[in-house]
């Protein structure tokens, strides 16, 4: 007697065909485009399984209803805020793809904090706006900031946060994290709890994001959080934009011309992350702002599908999968 297999539906392009071969072995695979209005709805209530990148317009609250079969969710992307868990069955398992891009978005937050330290993006803008000459010395408005024997503070020390610190040692910096899971690293100060985040932000020199959006972690840096860094800062936020309370971080920054802000990641406009912003950072001269490629310069080693897909495959097989998050902890940028 033969088992059919699961049904699997794909919510993404970025799945490529040998992968959706893969997935063919333990499961019969549907791709979201190529369902079309009542091929979609009939499919729907027969999905066990489903692989995500950004979570797809097409699966709405009312189209999560009739996914009454739904035991599974991978997400290819690091983070799982963008899943409406609210709707999704009871009983559905949601796996993140944690680590999927340490090394790739680690690489970048360096990049931010360099360009930031050094003020590339000012000094190159003063050039090509011929107000600047060369010189032997710098006006104190435009020092460079020399990174070594500097703290650097992370919040969140998972895959990315762990590669950042490694990353940092090279610079000469000392390396405080901030972790929920303290874990002893070496040449790495852990801290936990709240007073443990207001002596990293208190101490450090620079400061990176790297922590998941969660109901613990939104606005984690709001006014007051602000008030209690260094005026001479680096703010770098490689995680989610809605970590950075986002009138409080303008008025930080128009208050204290030193503090710098640099951001790969934006917040959410109507169920999506946006450039759009309700403040003119981009008018700030010490703001660095980028659209959010330190992802996708990940996803296009393939290693993001791979994981995403093992883990994926995991299940099928019967085996528990990796990363299984608790959806009491997160929220979702979607108003369903």
């Amino acid at each position: 007697m033969t088992t059919s297999k699961p049904n699997l539906l794909v919510g993404t392009d970025v799945v490529d065909r040998k992968n959706i071969d893969r997935l063919s072995e333990y499961s019969t695979v549907y791709t979201l485009a190529d369902l079309m209005g009542d091929q979609l709805a009939t499919i729907l209530p027969t999905i066990d399984v489903l692989l995500v990148f950004s979570w797809p317009r097409e699966l709405t609250q009312e189209s999560l209803e009739k996914m009454t079969r739904l035991k599974f969710v991978q997400s290819i992307l690091a983070g799982v805020n963008h899943i409406p868990f609210t709707n999704l069955n009871k009983d559905a398992i949601v796996s993140s793809n944690a680590g999927a891009y340490s090394d790739e978005v680690a690489e970048y937050a360096l990049a931010l904090l360099l360009s930031a330290a050094k003020r590339i993006v000012e000094l190159h803008v003063s050039l090509r706006e011929e107000k600047w000459t060369l010189r032997r010395t710098l006006d104190a408005g435009t020092e460079v900031t020399i990174l070594r024997e500097k703290v650097l503070g992370i919040l969140g020390f998972g895959g990315i946060g762990t590669s950042v610190a490694r990353m940092a040692h090279g610079f000469g910096m000392r390396v405080y994290a901030y972790s929920r899971r303290a874990k002893a690293v070496k040449g790495v100060k852990i801290f936990d709890g709240e007073d443990g985040l207001s002596s990293v932000l208190r101490e450090s020199d620079a400061v990176v994001l790297a922590l998941p959006l969660t109901n613990q972690t939104t606005r984690i840096i709001n006014r007051e959080r602000l008030s209690v860094m260094k005026n001479t800062c680096i703010l770098v936020n490689i995680a989610r934009g809605e970590l950075v309370d986002e009138k409080a971080l303008y008025d930080h920054l128009v208050a204290n011309p030193n503090f710098r802000y640099a951001t790969d990641v934006w917040w959410y406009r109507e169920s999506r992350e946006t450039l759009k912003t309700d403040y003119p950072f981009l008018s700030l001269p010490n703001f660095i702002g980028t659209p959010h490629v330190s992802g996708p310069s990940g996803l296009a080693t393939g290693r993001p599908v791979k994981l995403a897909v093992e883990n994926t495959i995991r299940f099928l097989k019967g085996l528990r999968p990796e990363n299984i998050v608790d959806p009491r902890e997160y929220v979702t940028s979607y108003p369903y």
